[in-house]
C-alpha cells in the first residue's frame, strides 16, 4: 500500500520514518515526498588511462563498486553562483539533500522516481534500483541523473527538487536485514 500526505505526516510525526532535515510541509504531495538535490555532483573521470574503453572493458561480475567509484568518480566544479550545469548526454551522480531513515520497526520501504517536469526536459533521475529497503539507515540517497536532452539544465544544491519518495508499507516485519551495499550512505562514493 502507498502512503498518503495523512499517512506520511503520521509516519514523520511519529519517526517511524526519519528525514533529516525534517521536510517543509510543502515538499508532501497527495502521495509523494520530494526530495531536493544536495551538495556534490559527480561524474566519471574521462581523461586519462580509465577502466571501461572497448579494449578495457569493465567485468560488472567481479566489481566492487564501492573500490571503483572511489578511484574514478570526480567532482563537478560549480558554477560563480554555486549552482550546477548538466550538460546534455552526460550521466552524474548526486546525493539528495535529505538524509532518510527507514527504521525495520515501521514496516516502510520507498521508492525513489523522477519529477514529470524534470522528465520532460530531458532529465532521468534515478534510473534504476529505486528500492530503500526496510531497516536503511540514516543517510543520503545517491541519484543516477542523465540529461537526455536537448538543453542545458541548471539545478541548485539545497533548491532544486530533483526527486520525489513514495513511500509503502510492508504486509510484514522483514525476517533480517541482509548487508546492503549502499546503506546509510554519506556521498555518492559510498
Amino acid at each position: 500500500m502507498i502512503l498518503s500526505n495523512a499517512d506520511i505526516r503520521r509516519v514523520l510525526r511519529d519517526k517511524l520514518f526519519i528525514v533529516d532535515p525534517f521536510p517543509s510541509e510543502d515538499q508532501i504531495d497527495t502521495s509523494s515526498l520530494d526530495l531536493r538535490m544536495g551538495e556534490t555532483l559527480w561524474e566519471w573521470n574521462r581523461r586519462g588511462p580509465r577502466p571501461g574503453g572497448r579494449d578495457n572493458p569493465i567485468d560488472v561480475d567481479g566489481l566492487d563498486i564501492r573500490q571503483f567509484t572511489e578511484q574514478n568518480l570526480v567532482e563537478v566544479p560549480r558554477e560563480a553562483e554555486g549552482n550546477y550545469i548538466l550538460e546534455p548526454g552526460k550521466l552524474y551522480l548526486a546525493p539528495t539533500h535529505e538524509k532518510v531513515k527507514m527504521p525495520m520497526e515501521s514496516r516502510l520501504a520507498a521508492r525513489i522516481e523522477g519529477r514529470s517536469s524534470l522528465a520532460r526536459l530531458g532529465l532521468t533521475v534515478h534510473m534504476t534500483a529505486p528500492m530503500i529497503h526496510c531497516g536503511t539507515g540514516l543517510g543520503i540517497i545517491t541519484l543516477e541523473l542523465c540529461n537526455h536532452g536537448p538543453f542545458y539544465l541548471r539545478i541548485t544544491p539545497g533548491a532544486t527538487r530533483i526527486c520525489q519518495l513514495i513511500l509503502e508499507e510492508l504486509s510484514s516485519l522483514p525476517d533480517e536485514r541482509a548487508a546492503r551495499t549502499y546503506g546509510a550512505q554519506k556521498n555518492p562514493k559510498g
